[in-house]
C-alpha cells in the first residue's frame, strides 16, 4: 500500500464515521506515523479539540394549543387543548484519540419523538441506539354502544331488533370512542472493524403498534356494525452482517431474522340485531404470527476503467403456522371439520438487482439495469367449507389459492452532452410479470422516454421530457372458483391492456440578481382500450409556478401555486353483461403559499411569516343517474415566527400558528349511528376546526 493511499484513508476516517481503519496491521515497509497523518489532515467540520471536545445545543420549548382536534394533531402530537413541553438536544464530542459521540433528540416529552445516540472510535468500532415513536390520531367524534377490547360487548338491557330503528336504548347507551395508534421503534447495534478489509456488524430492531381502528363486522344476514378493533403488534428483527473491502471492491453479506407477533388472536363481538338461534356473537381472525429469514448480498466494483458495477442478491423465506379458528362460534351450525389445523404457509422471495454505469466518453454515459423479483408460494392447497356471516354453511367448498408471481425488468438509459448548453437523455424499459392463480398469467410492458435540457444562457433554461408506455396481456381468464363469479367482460385495471403518454416541461428564469421564476407542467394520459367493464381512461394534468424575490440582504419574499387535476372514467354493468352505466371521477387539488423573511436587527432579530392554502374537490358523476355530492376539503395555515439572539450562546425563539380546516364529506355528514337501516355506524362528523398554537423556546449552546 502506498503512502498516497494511506493519506486518502486518513482523510476519509476523519470526515466519516465509517472509514478504513487507520490502525490496521501493515508490512514493516508500509508503517506510517498516525500522529503525523493527523497533523497533515485536519477535519474542518469537527470542534477545536484544543479548546473543548464537546459541542452541545439544548432547546426547551413551551407550547399552548387553543382547542381540541384529532385532525389538527394527527401526526404532530397536539390533539388536545392545553400546554405542551418539548425538548431538543444536539451534542457532538470528538477527542484526540479518535473517540466520538453524537446525541440527537427531537420533541422529547411529546407523543411523537426521536432519540439517537451513536459513538465509538473512528476506524475501529461504533455503537448506536435509536428510540422513536409516532402517534396517529384518527377519530375523536365517534360514538358506540360497544365496550371492551378483543371482545366487544353490549350494555346490559340492550334491546335487539331487526333494524337500527328498533334499538330503543341506543341513544342512552352511546359512549365516546376515540381512535388512535402509537408506533414505537427501538434499534440497538454496532460495527467492529476487525482488519483493513473486514467489518462485522450486529443490530436488533423492535417495532410495536398499539391502539384501535374502526372496522366493519356483520351479524348473519341481518345487519352490520363498525366497531373499535384493538391493535397490538410486535415485530422483532435481528441482523448479522459482514462487510468486505479490498482495492476497488466493496461488499456486504447479511442474515436477517424477523418475527411478527399479534397479541390478539381473535376478535369477538355481541350481535346487536335479532338473530337465528346461536348467532348471538360473531368472531373474526386477526393478522397471524409469522416469521421471515433473509440472506442479503450486496456489492460494487470499480476495477474496470470507466465502468462501475453494482449488485444485490437476496433470498427470504416466510412462514405462517398460526392455528385456525373454528369455522363459526354459532353452536347451531355443523360445518365439516377443518381440513388442517393451520395454513402452514410458506413463501420464498428472490430478489436480484444488477447494474452497470459506463462512462463511455466525457460527453456520454450509459446505464444498464436488470431487476428480478420472484415470490414463490409453496403453501399446500386444501378445500374449505365456508360459513357465511356465522349464519349459513355454504354448499360449494373452495380451495385456497397460493398466489405467486415473477417480475423482471430490463432498463437502458443514456446521457449525452452536446456542449455546456444542451444535454440529451433517453432510455427504455421492458418488463414482464408472470402470475399464478390470477386472471392474467402474463403481462408485458414497454416504456420509452427522452429528455432534453437546454441552457439558453445563464438566466434562462428549460427541459422537456416525453414518455410512452404500452402494456399488453396474453389472455384474460375469469377465475371460476370465485363466488359470485366476475363479469367476463370486466378487466382489473392493474392487469389490463393499457397505453399511455406523459410529457413534463420545466422553465427556469433568473430575471435579475433579485428575482427568480420557475414554471413546471406535467400531463399524462392512459387508455384502457380493451376494457369493456372497469377503468377505461385516466388523465392527469398539473401546473405550477414558483417565485423568489430578494429586496436586499435583509428582506426576501417567496411564493408558489400548484394545481393538479386527475380525471378517470369507468364502465359498469348491473345485469352481469355489457356496460349499462358509466361514471367519471374528477379530483382537483390546489395549493398556494406565500412567505417572507426580514432581518429587523442584524445579528440579533429575525422574523418570518408563511401562509399556505390547500383545497381539494372530488366530483363523482353517474351518467343517467343522480351524481354524488362533491367531497371538499380546505385548509388555511398561517405561521408567524422569530428568533432573537441574546448572545453567542443564547437564542430566544417564538412562533404562532393559526389553522382553519373544513371538510364536507357526504358519506359521514348527517349520518347518525342509526341512520342506516342495517348498519350501526360510529356517527362521526367530518373535521372542522379553527386552532391556534403558540410556542416559546430557549436555545442554548454549550462549547
Amino acid at each position: 500500500m502506498t503512502v498516497t493511499r494511506y493519506k486518502k484513508i486518513a482523510l476519509l476516517s476523519l470526515l466519516s464515521l465509517v472509514a478504513s481503519p487507520l490502525y490496521a496491521e501493515t508490512n514493516s515497509s508500509e508503517k506510517l506515523d498516525v500522529d503525523d497523518i493527523k497533523k497533515k489532515w485536519k477535519c474542518k467540520y469537527c470542534p477545536d479539540l484544543e479548546e473543548e471536545p464537546w459541542e452541545v445545543n439544548l432547546e426547551l420549548g413551551l407550547g399552548y394549543v387553543s382547542n381540541d382536534s384529532y385532525k389538527f394533531g394527527e401526526y404532530n402530537g397536539l390533539p388536545e387543548k392545553g400546554a405542551y413541553l418539548s425538548g431538543n438536544i444536539e451534542a457532538l464530542y470528538r477527542d484526540h484519540e479518535a473517540n466520538y459521540y453524537n446525541i440527537q433528540a427531537e420533541n422529547l416529552g411529546m407523543d411523537s419523538s426521536y432519540f439517537k445516540l451513536d459513538g465509538g472510535k473512528q476506524g475501529k468500532y461504533k455503537l448506536k441506539l435509536i428510540i422513536d415513536q409516532i402517534t396517529k390520531y384518527s377519530l375523536d367524534t365517534s360514538r358506540s354502544p360497544y365496550s371492551g377490547g378483543s371482545t366487544q360487548t353490549l350494555p346490559g338491557g340492550w334491546v335487539n331488533a331487526p333494524t337500527t330503528a328498533g334499538f330503543t336504548t341506543l341513544a342512552s347507551d352511546l359512549r365516546d370512542v376515540n381512535f388512535s395508534t402509537k408506533r414505537r421503534h427501538i434499534a440497538l447495534g454496532g460495527e467492529y472493524n476487525a482488519s483493513t478489509h473486514w467489518t462485522y456488524g450486529m443490530e436488533f430492531r423492535r417495532q410495536t403498534k398499539e391502539g384501535s381502528l374502526p372496522t366493519g363486522f356483520s351479524f348473519g344476514f341481518t345487519g352490520a356494525a363498525i366497531l373499535p378493533k384493538p391493535i397490538d403488534y410486535t415485530t422483532d428483527e435481528f441482523e448479522l452482517s459482514a462487510k468486505y473491502r479490498y482495492s476497488d471492491f466493496n461488499g456486504k453479506l447479511a442474515f436477517i431474522h424477523s418475527s411478527f407477533e399479534n397479541e390478539i388472536d381473535a376478535f369477538r363481538w355481541d350481535n346487536a340485531y335479532d338473530s337465528p338461534a346461536g348467532a348471538t356473537q360473531g368472531q373474526a381472525g386477526t393478522a397471524p404470527d409469522n416469521t421471515r429469514q433473509q440472506i442479503l448480498l450486496t456489492g460494487n466494483y470499480l476495477g474496470v476503467e470507466d465502468v462501475q458495477f453494482n449488485g444485490l442478491f437476496s433470498f427470504a423465506q416466510m412462514a405462517q403456522d398460526e392455528a385456525f379458528l373454528p369455522y363459526t362460534v354459532n353452536g347451531t351450525l355443523t360445518p365439516p371439520a377443518l381440513p388442517r389445523s393451520s395454513l402452514d404457509g410458506k413463501v420464498q422471495v428472490f430478489n436480484t438487482n444488477l447494474s452497470a454505469h459506463w462512462r463511455y466518453s466525457p460527453e456520454q454515459q450509459w446505464h444498464f439495469i436488470f431487476e428480478h423479483h420472484e415470490q414463490d408460494n409453496s403453501t399446500a392447497r386444501s378445500t374449505y367449507t365456508y360459513v357465511t356471516a356465522d349464519n349459513t354453511v355454504t354448499g360449494t367448498p373452495r380451495a385456497n389459492a397460493p398466489y405467486g408471481f415473477r417480475q423482471q425488468k430490463y432498463k437502458i438509459n443514456t446521457d449525452y452532452k452536446f456542449d455546456k448548453q444542451i444535454k440529451l437523455s433517453g432510455g427504455g424499459q421492458f418488463s414482464t410479470i408472470d402470475r399464478d392463480y390470477q386472471s392474467v398469467e402474463r403481462t408485458e410492458e414497454a416504456i420509452l422516454w427522452g429528455k432534453l435540457r437546454h441552457r439558453i444562457d445563464n438566466e434562462l433554461q428549460y427541459s422537456v421530457r416525453a414518455e410512452y408506455s404500452d402494456r399488453s396481456i396474453d389472455n384474460y381468464t375469469v377465475v371460476t372458483e370465485l363466488t359470485p363469479a366476475d363479469n367476463p367482460l370486466m378487466r382489473k385495471y392493474n392487469m389490463a391492456d393499457r397505453n399511455g403518454n406523459k410529457i413534463e416541461f420545466n422553465l427556469s428564469y433568473m430575471a435579475n440578481e433579485n428575482l427568480f421564476l420557475n414554471f413546471s407542467s406535467d400531463f399524462g394520459q392512459y387508455d384502457y382500450d380493451a376494457s369493456t367493464i372497469g377503468l377505461t381512461e385516466s388523465d392527469e394534468f398539473s401546473i405550477g409556478v414558483d417565485v423568489q424575490y430578494t429586496v436586499d440582504e435583509d428582506l426576501s419574499f417567496s411564493g408558489f401555486i400548484q394545481n393538479t387535476d386527475i380525471n378517470s372514467k369507468q364502465a359498469g354493468s348491473q345485469t352481469f353483461s355489457t356496460a349499462d352505466w358509466f361514471a367519471t371521477n374528477d379530483d382537483t387539488v390546489l395549493t398556494l403559499g406565500l412567505g417572507a423573511n426580514y432581518t429587523v436587527i442584524e445579528d440579533e432579530l429575525k422574523i418570518g411569516v408563511d401562509y399556505v392554502h390547500a383545497e381539494s374537490t372530488s366530483a363523482i358523476d353517474i351518467s343517467g343517474g343522480t351524481p354524488f355530492p362533491d367531497l371538499t376539503t380546505t385548509r388555511d395555515t398561517f405561521i408567524l415566527y422569530g428568533d432573537y439572539i441574546v448572545d453567542e450562546k443564547l437564542t430566544v425563539k417564538a412562533s404562532y400558528q393559526y389553522e382553519e380546516y373544513d371538510e364536507d364529506n357526504w358519506s359521514i355528514d348527517g349520518v347518525a349511528p342509526d341512520t342506516l337501516t342495517n348498519v350501526l355506524t360510529l356517527g362521526e362528523t367530518a373535521p372542522d376546526y379553527s386552532i391556534g398554537a403558540l410556542w416559546l423556546s430557549l436555545h442554548y449552546k454549550f462549547q
